[in-house]
């Protein structure tokens, strides 16, 4: 466990134990600030979890009596539940998949389903065990997250695909588009956690969410068959066989990238090939055609 208060670059100075081209980085967008991360490492080959705490936040907890501090002193309580579950959970699947965890290498296509399916699930799953000991306003706060996101990144997904008719560089838009798709699925895999944990539904307990989504039905369609599948995948919890688990959730992701307008599709070891149709959505406007055409102006 490292406490520390320089919590960016210790993230980023981890050694995970095998390679990877990720650097690990905190949550730090307009949308929320990550203060706990509980990665997997690799430590003589076998995984182990190692918890990064912010100490400027965790300090809240040499102050209980601070009545000042108190509901600050809760979430920071919870926060290091949820960073349990995550452990407990990396545990439950070394023991489901022994010397396979973190070992085996996915081509690019199936890298890029399973991170979204397995982050989905992980925030989930410590979402669900940790929701016994969560502050009362937790519910809320995550309901508000997904839907500050989705009001945010939907947008901001349209955006980068108007703007790859431009520029042509499909590598920038699968980065700019996956990421918000995946943001998408974790945040609203938290929200699915918390509610089973409490044994609430989305309907009522998410009203807000659940009435932003009826206006994008397609969207609703996937996010309700996501929670559907994170409970049938905790009801076979610890008796997993393979990564074929995932399956199911991995279909979602890549159904979500074909809502937004993005076919991708596997090339064998060749990777993937992305193919973004032409249409309304996807076609820039009058106005960022000659925004683009300034900027590449600029550059030159």
């Amino acid at each position: 466990m490292w406490v520390t208060y320089e919590y960016e670059v210790t993230l980023a100075n981890l050694e995970r134990g095998f390679d990877t081209q990720n650097k690990l980085t905190p949550t730090n967008d307009e949308i929320g600030v990550g203060i706990a991360m509980t990665p997997a490492i690799l430590v003589d080959g076998k995984p182990k979890s190692v918890m990064v705490l912010n100490a400027f936040h965790m300090m809240t907890l040499t102050q209980p009596e601070n009545e000042e501090l108190k509901a600050y002193y809760r979430q920071m309580v919870y926060t290091l539940a949820h960073e349990c579950g995550h452990v407990h959970d990396l545990a439950t699947k070394v023991r489901s998949f022994p010397e396979i965890w973190l070992q085996v290498r996915l081509d690019r296509y199936d890298a890029l389903l399973f991170e979204a399916a397995e982050a989905s699930w992980s925030e989930y799953i410590a979402s669900r065990l940790s929701a016994f000991i969560s502050p009362p306003e937790l519910t809320a706060q995550y309901e508000s997250t997904l839907c500050e996101q989705l009001e945010k990144g939907i947008p901001t997904i349209r955006s980068s695909l108007r703007q790859y008719r431009m520029h042509g560089n499909v590598s920038r838009v699968l980065s700019e588009t996956s990421y918000v798709v995946k943001k998408i699925l974790v945040y609203a895999s938290y929200l699915f956690g918390q509610l089973h944990g409490l044994d609430q539904s989305f309907e009522e307990a998410a009203p807000n969410a659940n009435s932003m989504l009826r206006s994008d039905p397609k969207i609703l369609a996937l996010l309700k068959r996501l929670e559907s599948e994170l409970r049938r995948l905790e009801s076979s919890y610890g008796e997993w066989e393979s990564f074929e688990v995932f399956e199911p959730v991995k279909k979602i992701v890549l159904e979500l990238f074909a809502t937004f307008g993005m076919e991708i599709e596997s090339r064998g070891e060749a990777g993937l090939y992305v193919n973004i149709p032409f249409s309304e959505g996807t076609t820039p406007n009058l106005a960022e055609q000659l925004e683009f055409l300034a900027s590449r102006r600029a550059e030159v």
